[in-house]
């Protein structure tokens, strides 16, 4: 959708800018659309960096716009189920990861109870054999 063509030879209208956040710029701020006022592209929308206009350092950003037409509102369709069905999918994803995540919290508490178990059990152990050396010592 880029354009090799320059911003320079489309001249746009300030009072017809709009700014679009979710399609920003290569410098991440939302992109403004504007309107071409030239004689060859007259009336053509076009998405542009805020700051191509401004002194200072430019990101460069510019593509043309393609312009609504059934077909692409027929494809705009088809992009609307397909996302839902995308996003149905991301949140079945989701539900499984928390499933996994939860199952292995259930696991890790399991096993950090099985540790401290055998923790105790070798404190017990060791005073144990403490208790039978020192009567072996005493003994003497």
């Amino acid at each position: 959708m880029s354009s090799s063509s320059s911003s320079s030879s489309s001249i746009s209208s300030k009072r017809n800018a709009e700014f679009q956040p979710e399609n920003p710029c290569y410098c991440g701020l939302p992109s403004r659309v504007r309107t071409s006022r030239t004689k060859d592209n007259p009336g053509k929308k076009f998405r542009l960096c805020p700051n191509s206009m401004n002194e200072g350092p430019k990101c460069k950003f510019w593509e043309w716009l393609e312009p609504e037409t059934p077909e692409n509102e027929v494809n705009s369709g088809k992009d609307k189920k397909e996302l839902c069905n995308l996003t149905l999918k991301v949140s079945i994803l989701e539900n499984e990861i928390n499933i996994c995540k939860m199952k292995m919290e259930q696991e890790n508490l399991v096993f950090r109870q099985e540790f401290e178990k055998l923790k105790w059990k070798l404190f017990t152990h060791k005073v144990v054999m403490i208790v039978l050396f020192l009567l072996f010592v005493f003994k003497k």
